[in-house]
């Protein structure tokens, strides 16, 4: 087993991110995420102007909040499996009326059937236990043409020296110099993204009706609910 494999295993165990975790989640990781986010904040905006989203993982809050805020009319629940997260999103979330933190398993999600508009998640499916269990549910809470956005780490987006100056450029340091490694420990390849995730996807209810493409800093897996 390579140093790589063995270190992304280990990260790989705790599905929740513990007090301490998730305090320094909130102040490094979320903000460098922030731009990224922006620009999924922004392609959700664009593609609803109404409805129900639910975020899974939804950390300390940021992409909930910049879609609520961006979208008034928009229902937003966020949702994560770490209390510490919760409890620190709600606190940012403070006068933002339309976006609602629980807590809660991804696995088990507390939405009625075909009640939400479209689910979107970041950087939170390698942590996922029972994925195939989350996909179903996506499926089960989303309506008839709703849609789930799963957005995870990639490593070839870093593929080449132009693509790191590319989004280092836009990003600065961290996602332009260390995004490759981080991708690799915090995500998928995609070669397992084509084969592991594919099958699995394969024995969902969504079967047949997903698309993959690397976007921006991800891959994204568009997910889309059928008759």
């Amino acid at each position: 087993m390579s140093l790589t494999r063995l270190i992304k295993d280990v990260l790989r165990k705790p599905e929740s991110i513990p007090t301490p975790g998730a305090i320094f989640y909130n102040a490094t990781v979320s903000k460098v995420l922030r731009k990224p986010e922006a620009k999924i904040a922004n392609d959700i905006v664009t593609k609803m102007g109404k409805g129900t989203i639910v975020d899974l993982g939804s950390g300390t809050g940021y992409l909930s909040i910049e879609i609520a805020k961006k979208a008034p009319s928009l229902r937003v629940y966020g949702m994560d499996l770490s209390r510490q997260m919760v409890k620190i999103a709600r606190r940012h979330a403070r006068g933002v009326d339309n976006a609602q933190f629980v807590f809660g398993d991804a696995a088990r999600l507390p939405f009625k059937d075909n009640s939400i508009d479209l689910v979107v998640s970041t950087g939170a499916s390698h942590h996922w236990r029972t994925p195939r269990l989350v996909f179903d549910e996506c499926h089960r809470v989303l309506r008839i043409d709703g849609e789930a956005w799963i957005y995870d780490g990639c490593p070839e987006v870093f593929h080449t020296p132009a693509d790191r100056r590319k989004l280092h450029k836009e990003y600065g340091f961290l996602i332009g110099r260390l995004g490759y490694r981080v991708s690799t420990l915090h995500g998928f390849s995609r070669e397992e993204y084509q084969t592991v995730i594919r099958d699995m996807l394969e024995q969902t209810a969504f079967r047949g009706n997903y698309q993959m493409a690397l976007t921006d800093i991800w891959m994204k897996i568009t997910l889309k609910k059928r008759m």
